[in-house]
């Protein structure tokens, strides 16, 4: 069984301050959110909003529960979407149709949100069900185009499908996978280990990958199998039934704009006096919205297109209208009763900038909820931390100072004790020539305090040699070093943010997200080190 050890946020660094403070000084913060999640009270506040309001659920879900059955989706995911029609609350996530389903968080981010709207419904004894929003509007191409692996040799290997010029700017979500993936994902089985686990990895990952198969209907096949038995369903917000129902508020941002941009600038005028860095810019030349004809622009008022016609466009297509990164949870939170949403610390960010967003159109703001953040470590890698006594977060430094601090404790202990002896007899001969030499000729000063140079800095250049023949007796120790930190923190940057779950489904198998979903808990404020998963009896 694997062990979770914690470590404090601050302790990896490089996080937005509001998200720390979010965590652990949420009264600093408290005002920019609608409520503490930390604060099981808050749960029936926002259940009680909820209630008060309408949300097209009924017009939705046919549509919803046939794309779900078209993506493979077993009796627990209908089941979610059954209950929603029956009055369920939802909690949602989200993340763009990454290669391969993306960098790891993404699987976290899916994880996080099963196991909290579980949470959620013991809390108010009535259902909640998990979401999955697949930003499937979103163009950026680069964002999703690309995954990393570590080889067999822990060498970091990028795997990336070619942008294709012609559909450049175009909604990736109904970009077709071409016959390129069928080669990455011959690629990638051959940079990972063969484990008991390979064959059915890669039948089910080329079944999801198909080429024909849209980037939105590959992901969200993926998804649903990594978390296969956990009542996880999937958002499409590009299906033309959501953006139909969603076109009320696309008319409103139409009729308010620039208000909304302005409420936004004001909050994020807010937050940087107060020192916080805005993570999202509202769109001041226009509504935040974007058009799709089919490339994806963001409208702007010198557009030659005036805003009635918009507004006709709007009600004749509504399908080509999707929200811009400010307005996509509103869209989220018109459609569905969110009480919770499943974030990274970025979005997180985003959040704090939409308070007055939701008050302005009359929208619940669903609780924020940090999803559960891991490092995985794997047996080689626990006892080389456990041998060395390495704190793990120092690995992420992009030096060597924690490898030489290791060399150090191999030096012999007689070695290091001379060298000290060395240096305490050159200083205590020099010191006593000195006294005495000065007392017949102070001319002899300076020719003393050159001979002590001289003397500490041979020293320390036998010292520097020894060290050197140190570190090549211990190569193999360097290489441990090296694959431990490219294993935790690869190209010094999170594991997570980072690496594909191809990485861990090839060694431990679909129990693998079982892993994630026993470590992961809402009330943890924590990231999670997941130590001493054993890989090695699994290669072949």
């Amino acid at each position: 069984m694997p062990r979770f050890k914690h470590t404090d946020y601050h302790a990896l660094a490089s996080y937005n301050p509001i998200f720390l403070d979010y965590l652990y000084k949420f009264e600093n913060v408290s005002d920019l959110f609608s409520g503490n999640p930390y604060d099981k009270s808050s749960w029936a506040t926002i259940a009680k909003s909820l209630a008060a309001k309408s949300h097209p659920t009924s017009e939705i879900l046919t549509p919803l529960r046939t794309f779900n059955l078209s993506l493979g989706a077993d009796e627990y995911a209908t089941a979610s979407l059954n209950d929603l029609g029956k009055g369920a609350l939802a909690v949602l996530t989200g993340q763009q149709v990454g290669l391969f389903g993306g960098p790891l968080y993404t699987l976290y981010k899916a994880v996080s949100a099963v196991r909290l709207a579980a949470n959620i419904s013991e809390v108010l004894g009535s259902r909640v069900v998990p979401l999955f929003w697949m930003d499937t509007d979103d163009h950026d191409f680069v964002e999703v185009q690309k995954t990393h692996v570590l080889s067999k040799n822990y060498e970091l290997s990028k795997v990336s499908l070619e942008e294709i010029e012609e559909e450049h700017g175009y909604p990736v979500g109904s970009r077709k996978v071409t016959g390129q993936i069928t080669s990455l994902i011959n690629h990638v089985s051959e940079l990972l280990p063969e484990t008991e686990f390979s064959a059915d990895l890669f039948q089910k990952l080329s079944d999801c990958y198909e080429p024909g198969n849209t980037m939105a209907q590959a992901f969200g096949r993926w998804l649903l199998q990594m978390t296969r038995g956990s009542g996880l369903a999937i958002i499409d917000p590009s299906l033309p039934e959501l953006k139909a129902s969603g076109a009320i508020l696309f008319e409103q941002e139409l009729n308010s704009s620039p208000e909304s941009s302005r409420l936004v600038l004001k909050t994020s005028n807010r937050l940087s006096t107060n020192g916080y860095r805005p993570q999202a810019t509202p769109n001041k030349l226009g509504p935040n919205l974007f058009y799709s004809n089919p490339r994806r622009k963001p409208l702007q008022a010198s557009q030659k297109l005036a805003q009635k016609e918009y507004s006709h466009l709007l009600r004749d297509n509504p399908e080509r209208f999707s929200p811009n990164v400010l307005l996509r949870p509103l869209f989220q939170d018109t459609l569905f009763p969110t009480i919770a949403y499943t974030a990274g610390p970025s979005e997180l960010a985003y959040f704090s900038q939409l308070k007055d967003l939701y008050q302005h159109f009359d929208v619940t703001m669903p609780l924020i909820v940090p999803r559960a953040s891991f490092t995985i470590i794997e047996q080689p890698q626990a006892k080389f931390i456990d041998r060395h006594d390495v704190e793990i977060s120092k690995l992420k430094i992009d030096d060597e100072s924690i490898f030489n601090k290791i060399l150090k404790d191999q030096i012999p202990f007689g070695i290091e004790n001379n060298l000290i002896n060395a240096r305490k007899s050159i200083e205590d001969t020099i010191t006593g020539l000195e006294r005495d030499m000065t007392a017949l000729d102070q001319s002899l000063l300076p020719m003393l305090t050159s001979l002590r140079g001289k003397l500490l800095h041979n020293l320390k250049i036998v010292e520097a040699k020894g060290f050197k023949a140190v570190k090549r007796k211990h190569e193999t120790l360097r290489q441990q070093f090296i694959r431990t930190r490219q294993a935790l923190f690869p190209d010094f940057g999170l594991q997570e943010r980072t690496l594909s779950a191809l990485n861990y489904l090839n060694k431990y198998g679909w129990d693998f997200t079982k892993t994630i979903d026993s470590g992961t808990d809402a009330s943890v404020k924590t990231h999670i080190y997941i130590c001493e998963i054993n890989g090695d009896n699994q290669t072949t």
